[in-house]
């Protein structure tokens, strides 16, 4: 029998897919290259665009599967609502349709959630992206770095989320009718905040990883620091926790943002005036910045050696801060206009 095909599993992993025709057949196949056997997978087309829905009938054979479909495009939200809604198993693991669970990951989850002390426990990403480029290997070490930092943290991410049907359904699920909802693909952690607000405990143990599959470029890596900027800086103004040390949006990003765009300004100050006492600000402001990230760049230095350091260090310093700037203004003027001026999403 077939994991997918046990009537009373004790895992549902559920898998939200959105043209991903290129990355669900390796998913899948890092899936059933897991230990734990008593599973089941569904997966919810989501109003896929492309061959998605080819590839998943080609896969149905070797791996098991049951399968929601949307007729359009719905989000994230309702489409893991839905798959953990049809879920069987006790535990439902949500991963997303671009990453390679380990062959351990769900035992580890399984084993943590029960020792009952966390209602949530996530996976951070590995060190490594499965990509081979260097803005997918940035971006994977980035995360792992921030996710790595807290075993306790203010919020679990849905590349690797594990939970019990009951306590999910209990705190209502994900919410899908708000700018976090369809598009902003934050809505695991306005979720998680929900259940600490409830006094609940969270985990992420450095332990249980996952692989991310980004295929980034230049621009795509660019434009994927703007959307979650955007979407990320209009929850946090919500939810008036801009300031807080929270995952992606570490301290150390932050206080990367925050000195390269001050310095950008005392840089072409003093340009359009000449009066160049503007720039002393300038080396103070970049140590501190190099200070606060240390620890990152350590891990750069130890994980990929010093021409991957030398990279990182002038893209996270000199391009990267200004994609995050745009898109936090972005979302800061979209906040402004949509929640405080038209009063939407009440």
């Amino acid at each position: 029998m077939s994991a997918s095909e046990i009537s009373s599993p004790s895992v549902s992993i559920v898998i939200p897919v959105y043209n991903g025709a290129r990355t669900i057949r390796l998913v899948l196949a890092a899936v059933y290259a897991s230990k734990f056997p008593d599973f089941e997978v569904i997966i919810v087309n989501d109003g896929s665009g492309d061959d998605t829905a080819a590839v998943l009938d080609g896969c149905a054979a070797g791996f098991p599967f049951r399968l929601i479909t949307f007729e359009r495009n719905m989000g994230v939200s309702r489409a893991r609502n839905a798959g953990a809604h049809a879920a069987r198993g006790e535990i439902i693991l949500f991963i997303d349709a671009d990453v390679l669970i380990q062959p351990d990951t769900i035992d580890l989850c399984v084993e943590r959630l029960n020792r009952g002390d966390c209602v949530c426990v996530g996976g951070a990403y590995t060190v490594d992206a499965w990509d081979k480029d260097f803005f997918s290997r940035f971006q994977s070490l980035y995360i792992h770095y921030v996710e790595t930092k807290n075993p306790y943290p203010d919020y679990i991410a849905t590349h690797c989320m594990a939970i019990r049907k009951d306590v999910f359904e209990g705190y209502g699920s994900f919410i899908e009718d708000s700018f976090i909802g369809h598009q902003a693909s934050v809505e695991d952690v306005e979720f998680s905040h929900r259940i600490l607000n409830a006094g609940e405990r969270l985990t992420r143990p450095s332990y249980i990883q996952v692989t991310h599959i980004f295929r980034f470029s230049l621009v795509r890596s660019i434009r994927n620091a703007v959307k979650k900027s955007k979407y990320w800086t209009m929850y946090s103004l919500k939810n008036r926790d801009v300031t807080k040390d929270s995952g992606a949006a570490s301290y150390e990003l932050k206080a990367n943002v925050s000195t390269q765009t001050l310095n950008l300004v005392f840089v072409v100050a003093a340009l359009a005036t000449r009066f160049w006492w503007l720039l002393l600000p300038v080396s103070l402001l970049y140590g501190a910045n190099i200070g606060v990230n240390f620890n990152l760049f350590k891990l750069m230095l130890r994980k990929r050696g010093p021409w991957f350091l030398i990279r990182g260090l002038l893209y996270f310093q000199f391009i990267y801060p200004f994609a995050v700037a745009y898109g936090s203004f972005i979302g800061t003027m979209k906040y402004l206009w949509e929640v405080k001026l038209l009063r939407r999403y009440g």
